[in-house]
């Protein structure tokens, strides 16, 4: 027998109600009728498409509803009526029974008896409420005193249709009214996809009609012209993909697009239903923020809340020339709420940044602290928001609390830990369309879970990546602070999901970590008293290589290019200093320090920077340190320093503790003032 496929998907609307005859008494026919024989299969729920093909039908069919409309015998009103009463009507769709056999996925048989001749019938999938998930009116020929089967293909009656922008860091749903940012004249594929009624994914056959700007099609491969402001784009759109693409004409300009679908009348007459599904969004194209030199930069606005500043730069070549910074365009990362989370907002109080390989931009977000934000989460911010300040961005918030570190990998993966987690002190982020949990099983190849589960208060304090551990695959260091019951320590996380814990009496509050990839050196800073040392070690087979007392309490370390180490400490008088080391494995010296802890007389109470508090730290190359130092919100001090280890400058004022002169030191060769409390930075070099 043949197949009736019932193409059972939902993309909105309300359900459309087969025809029904009047309801008038009437004397029952009494004429010949044959059977009519359908096979419909209903899947097995899952949420995976692959497994529905290559027919779908809902799984939340519990009943199909046959309706004879007209035949030529010349039934009518009243006739009609008793007629589907007495003979068709709602079939139940009964998993495990005689009629629907097996385990799943399930054929169900349904004979009804129809009378010889050409008889227009509607069938209707529905489920439980008797909502209409999928339909078709169709003429059947039925032949006098034969078994007759019959072939269909149910339309799908959408309930919700959604529309999802393509790039390295998709922004999900693009919601209606908003704005998709593009970077340039590249091309940008989107995706539309539907579910029924009862929330079920609607796949082909009998998907709804795509429509974009009223296209239906890619014109022979030469897409449509539509008009925006300052140029074109041209819309190609594949129904067999549900997909459509956009190429603006020019790198600066903005058009609507207005997405709809329709029934797919795959008949080539009505099916009985009568939705239609809308999203009417702004496209936007803007020059590409520039592939190096590029700075974003936190600008922490006050408690639970910021902002991200973006900056182009100008890196003098020359030992000791000047390095500048000027305004990208838009100045600050339009701040918005999450296209994909529900009451999640992207960049509301964001700690640490990184650009992922393709200028995305990685936000881990302490969240707002608000009732519908309390906690975290881990944004991507795609390049064309960046480009044209479009408000967009996906978020992921499984395995996060408060994200206090990021790094990215060079194979894409995104290391982050979490100081103030109940659960998870560490996890992983794969690239698979969208930034999602290592552990999630998102790519399809049995990834293994790459958390670290919080143990007594073991929150994650700092992470780094340490990329020539694997020629094919990210590797992280992860500083775990130690609960009550606990030892502090640092554990390399493996991409198959393995640890390795350094634990060392030296180790008693590791902060900082950086991987000195000259000496192939993980290199940790300790937070407190009494020890107050920088451990470097060597991974293969863990070996401690070095022990450097610096005498403060240090929370950032930073490895140049060239194996030189910058350490960022804390007196006991609570100020800050950067102390710099020679890359000389065989025992690294004392070079040249940067005295933050200035005070304008000698053993006085006054400091030149009101004292300053380093807030992050990272090498642009071999000898220039970008530092962020928190002065104070209202001091000329504040900011985005550089400073140029290969130059020299004479210093103001007198070491806080010692009292002497401060000595030469570094040469400051950049400054950008920071309104407010700058925090963490990301540099495209």
């Amino acid at each position: 027998m043949l197949l009736c496929s019932a193409l059972l998907a939902g993309c909105g609307g309300a359900g459309s109600v087969a025809p029904k005859p009047a309801s008038t008494a009437a004397a029952a026919y009494n004429g010949p009728l044959s059977d009519a024989t359908f096979k419909i299969t209903i899947p097995v729920p899952t949420a995976s498409v692959k497994a529905r093909r290559p027919a779908y039908v809902s799984s939340s069919t519990t009943k199909i509803v046959f309706t004879l409309n007209s035949d030529t015998v010349g039934l009518s009103g009243a006739a009609l009526t008793t007629f589907n009463t007495t003979n068709l009507g709602a079939k139940a769709v009964t998993l495990n029974s005689a009629t629907c056999p097996g385990s799943g996925p399930w054929t169900c048989t349904l004979t009804i008896k129809l009378p010889p001749g050409t008889d227009n019938v509607t069938i209707s999938a529905q489920d439980g409420s008797s909502n209409i998930l999928s339909q078709q009116i169709q003429n059947f020929t039925v032949v006098a005193a034969t078994a007759n089967s019959f072939s269909t293909t149910l339309d799908a009656n959408a309930n919700v249709m959604t529309v999802t922008g393509s790039g390295f860091c998709a922004v999900g749903t693009v919601a209606n009214s908003s704005t998709f940012g593009s970077v340039g004249t590249q091309t940008v594929s989107f995706t539309v996809g539907y579910t029924d009624l009862a929330g079920k994914t609607i796949v082909a056959p009998g998907r709804p009609i795509l429509a974009v700007n009223g296209h239906t099609d890619d014109n022979g491969g030469a897409g449509y012209p539509d008009a925006g402001t300052g140029g074109t784009i041209n819309v190609k759109v594949t129904q067999a993909t549900q997909s459509y693409t956009i190429t603006p004409s020019t790198s600066s300009m903005t058009a609507t697009v207005a997405v709809t679908a329709t029934p797919a009348n795959t008949n080539g007459a009505t099916d009985g239903l009568g939705f239609t599904k809308s999203v009417s969004y702004t496209f936007a194209t803007g020059p590409a923020p520039p592939a190096h030199n590029f700075l974003a930069a936190i600008e922490q606005t006050g408690a639970n809340s910021g902002k991200i500043d973006l900056y182009n730069m100008t890196i003098g070549g020359t030992s000791g020339s000047a390095d500048t910074f000027s305004a990208f365009s838009p100045a600050t990362l339009a701040v918005t709420a999450s296209t994909n989370q529900t009451g999640v907002s992207d960049v509301d109080n964001p700690l640490v940044i990184a650009w992922d390989v393709n200028g995305d931009l990685l936000i881990a977000n302490g969240g707002s602290g608000a009732a519908a934000d309390p906690n975290g989460n881990f944004a991507c911010v795609p390049v064309g928001s960046i480009a044209t300040g479009s408000a967009q961005s996906t978020t992921v918030t499984q395995n996060i609390d408060v994200p206090e570190s990021l790094a990215y990998g060079q194979h894409g993966t995104v290391g982050l830990a979490d100081s103030a987690g109940t659960t998870i002190a560490f996890s992983e982020f794969v690239l698979a369309g969208n930034y999602v949990p290592a552990d999630s099983g998102s790519t399809g190849s049995g990834t293994p879970n790459l958390t670290i589960a919080e143990e007594g208060g073991d929150g994650g304090t700092f992470t780094v990546a340490l990329p020539t551990l694997s020629s094919s695959s990210d590797t992280f260091a992860v500083a775990l602070f130690g609960g009550p019951s606990h030892t502090p320590k640092v554990t390399i996380v493996t991409s198959t999901g393995g640890t390795t814990d350094i634990t060392d009496t030296n180790i008693t509050d590791p902060v900082g970590l950086a991987w000195d990839a000259t000496n192939s050196e993980l290199v940790i800073a300790n937070n407190e008293a009494p020890q107050t040392d920088i451990l470097t070690y060597t991974l293969s087979p863990v070996t401690k290589q070095q022990t450097i007392n610096t005498s403060d309490t240090n929370y950032y370390v930073a490895a140049a290019p060239d194996g030189k180490l910058a350490v960022a400490g804390a007196s006991f008088t609570g100020t800050s200093q950067v102390f710099i080391y020679s890359s000389s494995v065989a025992g690294r010296t004392l070079v040249t320090t940067i005295p933050f802890n200035a005070t304008t007389t000698s053993c006085g109470a006054t400091y030149i920077y009101n004292p300053g508090v380093i807030t992050s730290m990272s090498w642009l190359s071999a000898t220039k340190l970008m530092i962020s130092l928190n002065s104070s919100v209202t001091s000329s001090k504040n900011g985005i320093y550089i400073f140029d280890v290969s130059a020299s400058q004479t210093n103001a004022g007198f070491d806080d503790i010692t009292c002497n002169p401060e000595p030469n030191g570094p040469k400051q060769t950049g400054f950008q003032l920071i309104t407010n409390k700058p925090l963490g930075t990301a540099f495209k070099p």
